[in-house]
């Protein structure tokens, strides 16, 4: 039985009216094999498109291709190399291809970040609460939300301000202290321009 391509092949070429011994070369087949499926009538038959399997086009190689094995060993060992370092490394070694193909490839081949696991600073009831401004950027403008979080329970506290002063810290403080119901015995603030003036730990 004649597959769904010859056959599509065949017909076209028949009602072309390309003699039989040219079919023959042309799709390295006998003529005696075709003139046999034409007198079965295997040239006439409906063709099923769903029978058609199309055999993708080989991938051609790409300028990239021989350079991937050693990208892929520089960011298994460097991980945060970056794609200027790494087209400098194979353009050296005879890349001739450009950048944008290089960082697509970076994209889909770097190692993820590995996830360090969380440790948890645990303070006794009552002892600490941690304090920071977080900047927000709103359509109508920036906003610097003040955080106030209780070290034990982990209850948080938090309000919009339009800028990150002295006077909005305090205000918020005590405004979180009465949302607690009472205040902790420490503070610890997170690097805050408006708590630090001045920083002295390369000195001590």
């Amino acid at each position: 039985m004649i597959d769904p391509e010859r056959r599509v092949l065949l017909k076209h070429y028949l009602e072309k009216g390309v003699p039989v011994a040219v079919l023959a070369r042309r799709l390295k087949i006998g003529r005696r094999t075709i003139q046999r499926w034409i007198a079965a009538g295997e040239t006439d038959r409906d063709v099923d498109i769903a029978d058609i399997r199309y055999t993708p086009r080989p991938e051609r190689p790409g300028k990239l291709d021989a350079y991937k094995p050693l990208i892929e060993e520089r960011l298994t060992q460097y991980p945060e190399l970056s794609a200027v370092r790494l087209y400098t490394e194979i353009h050296a070694a005879g890349y001739a291809g450009g950048m944008s193909k290089l960082r697509a490839f970076i994209r889909r081949t770097r190692p993820a970040p590995a996830v360090e696991s969380a440790v948890r600073f645990e303070t006794a009831p009552g002892h600490q609460g941690q304090v920071d401004f977080a900047e927000f950027r709103m359509p109508w403008g920036k906003r610097h939300a003040l955080l106030v979080v209780l070290g034990y329970s982990r209850l948080l506290w938090l309000r919009f301000y339009e800028r990150q002063t002295m006077q909005t810290l305090f205000t918020g403080l005590e405004e979180s202290f009465a949302f607690f119901g009472g205040v902790p015995k420490e503070l610890l603030f997170d690097q805050m321009k408006a708590v630090i003036t001045r920083d002295d730990r390369a000195h001590g």
